[in-house]
């Protein structure tokens, strides 16, 4: 069944043997990647071909005096870059531009109009922080407005002003700053409002999320988060942006000691870092750039949400892990210069496979979107063509778990070996990855 070795731990393999042998446990289908390659695919602003920009976030951490320069040092790696959080109507904020820059990183702002949507206009304020924006000389990524598609935030809630509001943002940038970077960016969860938020491809640059690992949610001792996966939280915004737009985790988080029970959990905040950052280079390739939350809430949340110690400076067993894994040549030191064009670029799908009397279902939406092919639903039915030839499939729904808080996800699946046949898609397993590699 195996036609040839093809190095690098990669078969060629015919869907036969795939079936037969490769996929039969329900833990492989989860851990299963697809990768395809998109022949031309239009770079970002400033998205490296390959690699992924290592940041984060220290300016709550007392351990090191807030100094970018000591995380650094303590980390054993130069940062590419470093985020702050700015409430909108606060002048852009030239002196820590600086120091950014004095650290040789490019700066990350989240800029956040907690007064609501409505103080935010084509004015002076706005027009002046994107010239400030401008004048710094380096590239800048914007995270403006995040999280909206929680209900925590006071932009919660109205996609249609939101949209608004963000293209408003977006054409000022355009205008005034070509340095700024626009970074649309939600937590995982909810999935539901995600993409009602969405302000449309021509005015996002990056996609960005926010993952944390936590042992209990919202404080609730009943409320268990501990068997969450950092990688599932990750999937459903990589699944559905990343095959057109470059992805950025805004905020990672992984706590070592929770105020809910009193107890430290440092082997859980070991796992879950490396769970996160061993398997992002490899598996999630559209990935580019990963920022650590280093902050310990006990002391600097706001009451109300001094919860979680997330910080990595403070316990020398979470320094080394981090440290060890940062270490991969994949994390980025620098962001690379502006690069128009486009380019082949390697896409990943991750968890939405399934299986069912011995075949392989995966969702819909991958076949559109990262095999280009033409799909349409009739009657659980789907009509599936490249332009040169028609298929029909039945379509198969399962349900999966989402990861978190007990939530599933529906599936509506065709048979991966039947299109690979018909559209005549080649295979290469790694079975040491357990990666399968989809291309004509």
């Amino acid at each position: 069944m195996v036609v040839r070795a093809l190095g690098a731990g990669l078969l060629l393999i015919t869907a036969a043997a795939f079936i037969a042998e490769y996929f039969v446990s329900t833990e492989k289908m989860n851990e299963l990647t697809l990768y395809t390659i998109k022949e031309e695919y239009t770079r970002a602003k400033y998205e490296p071909d390959n690699g992924i920009y290592l940041g984060a976030y220290v300016l709550q951490d007392i351990t090191i005096n807030y100094s970018m320069a000591r995380f650094n040092e303590l980390t054993g790696k130069k940062h590419a870059s470093f985020f702050r959080y700015l409430g909108y109507g606060k002048p852009f904020p030239v002196e820590w531009v600086a120091k950014v820059k004095s650290v040789g990183a490019v700066p990350h702002i989240a800029l956040e109009p907690n007064d609501g949507l409505d103080e935010v206009k084509d004015d002076e304020y706005l027009r002046t922080f994107a010239r400030e924006a401008r004048k710094s000389g380096v590239p800048i990524f914007l995270r403006y407005a995040s999280e909206m598609n929680g209900d925590w935030t006071q932009y919660s809630g109205k996609p249609e002003l939101y949209i608004q509001k963000w293209r408003l943002v977006h054409r000022i940038m355009e205008e005034e700053a070509p340095n700024v970077i626009m970074v649309w960016t939600v937590f995982t969860f909810p999935e539901s409002t995600i993409e009602s938020f969405y302000p449309g491809d021509e005015y996002v640059d990056w996609v960005g999320v926010n993952i944390y690992n936590v042992v209990y949610h919202n404080d609730s001792i009943e409320n268990k988060a501990d068997y969450e996966d950092p990688l599932k939280l990750l999937n459903y915004v990589y699944n559905t942006y990343s095959y057109k737009k470059p992805i950025q985790i805004s905020e990672y988080g992984a706590t070592h000691y929770a105020s809910t029970d009193g107890k430290y959990y440092i082997d859980f905040a070991k796992e879950k870092i490396t769970r996160f950052y061993k398997n992002l280079p490899e598996k999630y390739p559209r990935v580019k750039s990963v920022y650590y939350f280093d902050v310990n809430n006990l002391v600097n949340a706001p009451p109300g949400r001094k919860i979680n110690d997330y910080s990595v400076t403070n316990d020398p067993q979470i320094l080394n892990t981090y440290a060890s894994l940062v270490k991969n040549e994949n994390y980025l030191t620098d962001v690379v210069p502006e690069k128009p064009g486009t380019a082949e670029e390697v896409l990943s799908y991750r968890g939405c496979s399934s299986r069912k009397l011995g075949k392989t279902y995966v969702d819909l939406e991958f076949y559109r979107n990262y095999l280009n092919l033409n799909v349409e639903v009739s009657d659980r039915k789907a009509r599936v063509s490249d332009g040169a030839k028609t298929a029909w499939y039945r379509i198969t729904s399962r349900w999966i778990p989402k990861g978190y808080q007990n939530a599933y996800r529906k599936i509506s699946g065709l048979p991966l070996e039947d299109v690979v046949r018909d559209f005549k898609y080649r295979l290469e397993y790694n079975p040491e990855g357990n990666s399968l590699f989809i291309h004509k």
